[in-house]
């Protein structure tokens, strides 16, 4: 099987992340980097170490250079939209970090010229493509009829304090589209839409820095018979996962919801009891099993799971619209 022939824009604590799993992933090659000219450094440092042939500090060099099929961009929240245009106006693949775009019309925009291209757009989002997802989904319709669902995704960022100190960084600018909602509610608002599906109204409150920056925030989701509630923090730490119930029992990830480490239902019984099922545990790092499926997708030309894959990209940013304006 021919791996994907990738290139990666960025050099974040993702891509670092990313690469130090490389070895973890037969379906991909990674042929260029690409980079702003101060990360110059630090780039040609990643390629010697995971074996990358070349090093660019200028997209367009790095397009028109080529020697792969796709580009993974893993920068900063508000470069994404424009980065993924242009390696799309060049004819490439793009797997594109969440949050997707800053709007839900930037995405749709961007999906209508992959479209013009004849490539494929992707969101790195990692909860779909693990298999305690799929066990979610397999064991939801034994809960019966959803009576609450609540997820939480909290984490100091090692950012927050350089921020308390007047120190500037992207993750705490909005300007730069970061804080609590886009850069870790999008995970709870993943795994409560694809169980649960579009709701019908939703609200944001959210604990402001004076800068406007949401530190930390509540979403609530209303279906009509059963409000979910997704928190996040980058200002403290809280106790993560996420908790589904219903008249037949209750569904459990105890752990970030970017990776579940930890599912199981409980089903039958009261009051604790019940029958536990655990799900199977993720063998490989969190990011390998979407990119395995990014890479077979792209090699298959499977168009019908890319626009799966879109639909639930779509429906989130819809939400993050509505959760922005309120």
């Amino acid at each position: 099987m021919q791996p994907l022939q990738l290139a990666i824009l960025s050099t974040s604590r993702i891509v670092d992340e990313f690469l130090q799993h490389l070895s973890e992933m037969p379906e991909i090659s990674v042929q260029a980097l690409c980079c702003r000219p101060q990360s110059g450094e630090k780039a040609r440092a990643w390629a010697g170490q995971y074996g990358i042939p070349a090093v660019y500090t200028d997209e367009d060099a790095c397009y028109a250079a080529g020697g792969f099929d796709a580009v993974y961009i893993g920068t900063a929240n508000h470069l994404h939209y424009a980065a993924a245009r242009r390696a799309l106006q060049a004819g490439y693949h793009v797997i594109l970090e969440k949050p997707f775009t800053g709007t839900a019309a930037e995405a749709r925009e961007l999906y209508a010229l992959a479209d013009q291209k004849g490539v494929m757009l992707l969101e790195a989002i990692t909860v779909y493509y693990l298999p305690q997802f799929a066990f979610l989904q397999a064991e939801l319709p034994k809960v019966g009829p959803v009576r609450g669902a609540m997820a939480s995704f909290c984490a100091r960022s090692r950012r927050y304090d350089d921020f308390l100190q007047g120190i500037w960084n992207t993750t705490f600018d909005p300007a730069c589209q970061g804080g609590a909602l886009n850069d870790m509610n999008v995970y709870n608002l993943h795994l409560l839409t694809g169980l649960l599906g579009t709701p019908q109204r939703a609200e944001y409150r959210p604990s402001l820095a004076e800068n406007g920056i949401d530190t930390a925030g509540l979403a609530l989701l209303d279906y009509g018979d059963v409000t979910a509630a997704a928190l996040a923090a980058k200002d403290s730490d809280g106790i993560n996962g996420m908790t589904l119930q219903g008249p037949g029992g209750c569904l459990v990830v105890e752990g970030g919801t970017n990776a579940l480490p930890v599912v199981y239902s409980r089903l039958g019984g009261v009051r604790g009891g019940g029958v536990r099922t655990d799900a199977p545990k993720a063998d490989r790092f969190r990011m390998t099993y979407e990119f395995a499926e990014f890479a077979r997708i792209i090699r298959e030309k499977d168009t019908a799971a890319e626009q799966q894959a879109r639909a639930r990209t779509l429906r989130v940013m819809d939400l993050l619209d509505q959760l922005h304006s309120r």
